[in-house]
């Protein structure tokens, strides 16, 4: 993995003219723009309740930047407390934001250097996350699979066999299981959770849950589950924390492999793949 990480800053930062590295940066550059927001929260609310404490009373404004700056603070203390990287921060980026917003504004953001950063803070701002941007969007202009769903048309990236065969075997309505993880498949092929759980991980979930759920599989008799074979690499980086134990020994994967057969082996985008498994006392359709 840190080998994979040096050929890839090497590839990013290490090769190509003066420009297009300096372009490389700009375009990079929001993923430690982002940390650094909440960080800015957290001087912020500092000096809003300096400026409070100076004046013995809190104003309208000052209530607002203490108030906020205090949240966005605690959800910097979440992510430093449970795992923090780059992903987290972006799921929280729309709150995160905020402080972005209130630098480019300007109105109530103290000192003289900052006023006279400000301007080109907001053409950076505007390029870079325009950069940033732009592989995700040219990658959904240019999907090259069409899929047929029962909700429409969607794009993909890469080939999906998993939704045309479900829904050409399964009938809208039908309460199925994904397991464990992309609960999205029932949106997409009209079909609801045999569990009420929308997905189940191994070592987020307890151990009286995971019997819950066998019980409603079992109470339901449930006749198709659609079994993700490859989730498991891909908890070691996605959930590191995840025990081991918990891999080792999944109830609900072992109750799921006794009692269900698998008649199909189907790929997904983002290499994913998985098994249509049907009871055993059924035939596969």
């Amino acid at each position: 993995m840190t080998r994979r990480s040096e050929n890839a800053r090497h590839q990013l930062f290490g090769t190509g003219s003066i420009g297009v590295r300096l372009i490389t940066v700009v375009a990079v550059s929001p993923g430690f723009l982002v940390p650094a927001l909440p960080l800015i929260a957290v001087g912020l609310l500092a000096y809003w309740m300096i400026q409070t404490w100076r004046r013995c009373e809190l104003q309208a404004v000052g209530s607002h930047y203490v108030l906020i700056c205090a949240v966005l603070s605690g959800l910097l203390l979440s992510i430093v407390v449970g795992r923090a990287d780059v992903i987290h921060f972006m799921y929280l980026l729309p709150l995160f934001s905020l402080v972005l917003g209130w630098m480019i504004e300007g109105r109530d953001i103290p000192g003289r250097i900052f006023r006279a950063v400000r301007p080109f803070l907001i053409v950076y701002t505007a390029i870079a996350f325009l950069f940033f941007a732009m592989p995700l969007l040219l990658r959904a202009i240019n999907t090259p699979g069409k899929v047929q769903t029962r909700r429409g048309v969607i794009s993909t990236a890469e080939d999906d066999q998993v939704i045309p065969y479900v829904q050409a075997r399964v009938a809208p309505g039908e309460n199925i299981l994904v397991y464990p993880y992309l609960p999205l498949y029932y949106y997409l092929t009209d079909t609801l959770s045999a569990s009420r759980y929308e997905y189940f991980q191994p070592g987020m979930h307890t151990l009286q849950q995971a019997r819950e759920m066998i019980a409603e599989l079992s109470s339901e008799r449930v006749r198709v589950i659609l079994f993700e074979a490859s989730f498991w690499e891909k908890i070691p980086s996605a959930w590191p924390e995840t025990p081991l134990a918990a891999i080792a020994h999944d109830p609900v994967a072992n109750y799921i492999q006794g009692r269900y057969r698998a008649c199909q082996s189907l790929s997904s985008p983002n290499n994913g793949r998985f098994l249509f498994m049907v009871r055993k006392d059924l035939a596969c359709p």
